[in-house]
């Protein structure tokens, strides 16, 4: 779903729907922290992006995923996968 919704945004795509933590994923929504570090880590190279620029990027600070994870861990009383890449 995450390239999915990278290649989406890249052809053209406005708005990308995520989930954090995977409540959501089996709906098809992609991962908010791998959108996220993906746009974080190779943003520049391969999406070619920033603000005003018209290309691909995010205004997330990366430094912020893990305590809303856990935020979100805490009011939904799921706690989060044990096999999630990032958070």
């Amino acid at each position: 779903a995450t390239a999915n919704s990278l290649a989406g945004a890249l052809n053209g795509a406005r708005q990308l729907e995520c989930t954090i933590n995977g409540i959501g994923e089996r709906a098809g929504n992609a991962s908010l922290e791998e959108v996220c570090m993906s746009l974080a880590l190779k943003g520049e190279t391969k999406f070619e992006g920033g603000p005003g620029s018209g290309k691909l990027y995010t205004a997330i600070n990366p430094v912020h995923i893990t305590p809303t994870s856990k935020m979100v861990s805490e009011y939904t009383g799921m706690p989060c996968q044990p096999h999630k890449a990032i958070v």
